[in-house]
């Protein structure tokens, strides 16, 4: 098998910058961030180069004809006075360091830096004010789009249906159904939902609904789809260490309604019992 391209982009390739549609055919990874830059604005663009910072940015799986195209774009043909130089990296996709890729591309700015101002966040979306995208992961009740609706969501880029594996469904977390659902490892398990390709925005008014910071955390997990590319997405979790309850009716109702709209036959461990 041939080795995957990722490519690493933090700048104007970035969603809803003007270089981004050289990415419309690329497959979206997940937010990541990667170690040992500094990131600076150089005008109307950033450049990174080697330092002590974080920069933040988002992971595509590109092809090699795409790659080609964006190397003329940056100008990188080899040459010493290059504009920018294509490097390989590691990048993180959480906080904790659990998931990440090696071997991803990244332009790397090639030009004195002098009298530039540094971006100390490294986040150049939220540095210009730009719109963020990223990958949730959906299992339970936000699998059904009409809970979706009226918690706030009113758009969503890409459904896409994938599998978390190494968990089951339990039920477990106080909520207006009576528990809700929550992640619990298991080995052999495996978790049918949805990827949403989304705004950080959307994500934001999904955090009153799950009690953010009370009820449920977001976490980062890593999951597959159809085709088992994977993906990073954001997902919400309960720190609750209580027991398995029996859901209510309608509540399950909610969910396998949710799933069934775009799975043909996935049954989440946990769930099997009442489908």
């Amino acid at each position: 098998m041939s080795r995957i391209p990722y490519l690493f982009v933090y700048g104007s390739l970035r969603f809803g910058f003007e270089l981004n549609h050289f990415l419309r055919n690329s497959r979206f990874v997940g937010l990541g961030f990667a170690e040992g830059f500094k990131m600076y604005d150089l005008g109307n663009y950033p450049g990174v180069v080697k330092g002590d910072g974080i920069i933040h940015g988002e992971v595509y799986e590109v092809s090699d004809e795409t790659l080609r195209i964006l190397d003329q774009v940056e100008d990188f043909n080899g040459s010493p006075d290059d504009l920018y130089v294509r490097e390989k990296i590691k990048v993180y996709f959480d906080y904790k360091r659990r998931y990440s890729l090696d071997n991803v591309n990244i332009y790397v700015y090639n030009q004195t830096i002098e009298g530039r101002e540094v971006i100390e966040d490294g986040d150049y979306s939220k540095y210009a004010g730009m719109p963020v995208i990223l990958n949730y992961f959906a299992y339970a009740e936000n699998t059904n789009e009409e809970i979706l609706k009226q918690r706030g969501v009113t758009k969503i880029f890409k459904k896409i249906p994938a599998i978390l594996r190494g968990y089951k469904i339990v039920f477990n977390t106080p909520c207006r159904w009576g528990y809700c659902a929550n992640l619990k490892t298991e080995e052999k398990g495996k978790v049918c939902g949805y990827i949403y390709l989304m705004l950080e925005s959307e994500l934001n008014s999904l955090d009153k609904a799950e009690k953010h910071l009370i009820r449920y955390m977001r976490d980062v997990v890593k999951v597959e789809d159809e085709n088992n590319n994977v993906y990073f997405a954001y997902t919400y979790l309960s720190p609750s260490e209580e027991g398995e309850f029996e859901p209510s009716h309608e509540y399950v109702n909610y969910i396998l309604q949710g799933i069934k709209s775009g799975w043909k036959n996935c049954i989440s461990s946990g769930l099997e019992k009442y489908t």
